[in-house]
């Protein structure tokens, strides 16, 4: 190989290189994973169940990015929805029930999602709008006292959401995440007519290679 041949050798690697330096500043890796801590509100006759806050809740998530703006991925989370109720005497079959109840009902929502970014991937806040559909697991247990009424039941759920992701420097791989979705599921029993739930998610998404 002669002198010619070695620069032009060099020339080509460094422009090569170059041109994988400046791809890689300027886009992210398609895999992403969001880490959230929740916290759910009862709407409807949920709220009519358990009224109280739900602070014991996280959601994770997994997305693919198809471009800058458009990514299909899954989630998984959890709920507890829980109230303690002062004793009180309820008509019972027959008889007078006094008792203290103590209600609870747990989510386990498993949902294949879609998001659209709002802007590029180069922008300091990137809002984006989403939607999940699948499936909950939902665990009513209503306790009168030491005796407990139950049911585990699996059924439908959509969950449209609205966030926004802050890179921690331009082009980061490492993003803030904050969203805020509504839960909806046809689930019937007893007090509880349907699931309805606002819920906030703020947490961590990282892209991975």
């Amino acid at each position: 190989m002669n002198m010619k041949s070695i620069k032009a050798f060099i020339l080509i690697l460094i422009g090569s290189m170059g041109v994988h330096t400046a791809f890689a500043q300027t886009t992210r890796p398609p895999v992403s994973i969001t880490l959230n801590y929740s916290i759910a509100q009862p709407l409807g006759s949920l709220s009519d169940y358990a009224k109280n806050t739900s602070f014991r809740g996280w959601m994770a998530g997994f997305n693919y990015s198809i471009n800058d703006r458009l990514s299909v991925g899954a989630k998984v989370g959890f709920s507890d929805f829980y109230e303690r109720v002062p004793r009180a005497v309820y008509p019972g079959k027959g008889e007078d029930i006094s008792a203290v109840q103590t209600r609870t009902l747990q989510t386990i929502p498993v949902l294949a999602t879609v998001q659209y970014n709002l802007t590029g991937p180069e922008s300091a806040v990137i809002p984006y709008v989403g939607a999940g559909i699948g499936t909950a697991n939902l665990n009513y247990e209503k306790y009168w006292g030491e005796f407990v009424e139950k049911q585990n039941k699996w059924a439908f759920q959509v969950s449209p959401e609205a966030g926004i992701n802050i890179p921690l420097g331009k082009y980061s791989p490492v993003m803030l995440n904050a969203n805020l979705q509504y839960n909806y599921a046809p689930y019937k029993y007893n007090e509880i007519s349907n699931f309805n739930s606002i819920q906030a998610n703020i947490g961590v998404k990282f892209h991975i290679q």
